[in-house]
């Protein structure tokens, strides 16, 4: 793919991220390709549907949990503890709860092995972070890998605009709260 296509091809891509994060997965294909700053034609010419477009922003989302639980992985190895604490930030930025959401509505019901696959990795790499973490005692033992990203999709989950309004922040103090839980019972003891 020449560089200029898959520059296109990116920016469609994340434009689609961010819509169906704040949108929801229905969002209109036209509104993805005015957006991205490209005609229809060329939105179809890199996916050939919404399903298409979809998995991509799936695999996508995938790609940047591993990049991120590979990254901390890589960090708690040496020895660097703050990399538990800048991946579980990592992981809130990524909006996997708005973006799961959206896209779990429109994947089919039985999801292939392009998605599968990418899925099970991603679980590997994030539960290998967890592990070095635990052993550092920088978060619950109890913790599992599915326990963590099933917490943080359900904190980035979008508030109802009412609660939004009428107490602002709260999102993020929910999310700051709920992450503190995940600290081992000792950090918990003093942080009362």
């Amino acid at each position: 793919m020449r560089s200029d296509a898959l520059r296109r091809r990116k920016q469609i891509l994340r434009t689609a991220r961010e819509l169906f994060a704040s949108h929801g997965a229905n969002v209109a294909m036209e509104a993805i390709a005015e957006t991205s700053h490209v005609g229809i034609g060329t939105l179809y010419r890199n996916f050939a549907d919404r399903i298409e477009l979809v998995e991509a922003v799936t695999l996508d989302m995938l790609q940047d949990v591993m990049d991120a639980a590979e990254a901390a992985t890589e960090s708690l190895e040496q020895g660097e503890t703050a990399a538990w604490p800048d991946f579980l930030d990592t992981l809130v930025e990524l909006n996997l709860g708005a973006l799961s959401e959206s896209l779990s509505i429109q994947l089919p019901a039985k999801v292939g092995a392009r998605i599968l696959q990418p899925q099970r990795a991603t679980a590997l790499a994030v539960s290998k972070a967890l592990e070095l973490a635990q052993a550092e005692k920088l978060v619950r033992q109890d913790l599992t890998g599915h326990e963590l990203i099933t917490g943080i999709g359900m904190i980035t989950r979008p508030l109802p605009r009412a609660f939004a309004k009428a107490a602002p922040g709260v999102g993020q103090r929910l999310t700051r709260i709920m992450l503190d839980g995940m600290l081992p019972n000792q950090a918990q003891a003093e942080l009362r």
